[in-house]
């Protein structure tokens, strides 16, 4: 199931997806995943931009997950600040 977290004014949407047959006690995991901006209309052409993670595994969903998470901020604090940023996880009331 797709799970999304916010993070300076983007929204980072991951699905984890098993690398090989039916979910087993040993099963790998890589992750599929988009960020777009918040309120954006991801399936539209242009809105959001796609990464994934289809060579190297991950022992859990969790952490295929949480990979996705970490991927997804790195490659949303690369783009050039348009407009003020805020993200509810770094935000701090002064």
């Amino acid at each position: 199931m797709w799970d999304r977290i916010e993070h300076n004014g983007y929204e980072i949407w991951v699905l984890p997806v098993l690398a090989y047959g039916p979910p087993a006690p040993d099963t790998l995991w890589h992750y599929t995943a988009y960020f777009c901006r918040h309120g954006a209309d991801a399936h539209l052409a242009g809105q959001s931009t796609r990464f994934q993670e289809m060579v190297t595994t991950f022992r859990s969903e969790d952490e295929a997950r949480d990979a996705g998470y970490a991927e997804g901020h790195r490659l949303v604090d690369l783009l050039p600040v348009v407009g003020p940023r805020t993200s509810a996880a770094t935000h701090t009331a002064r």
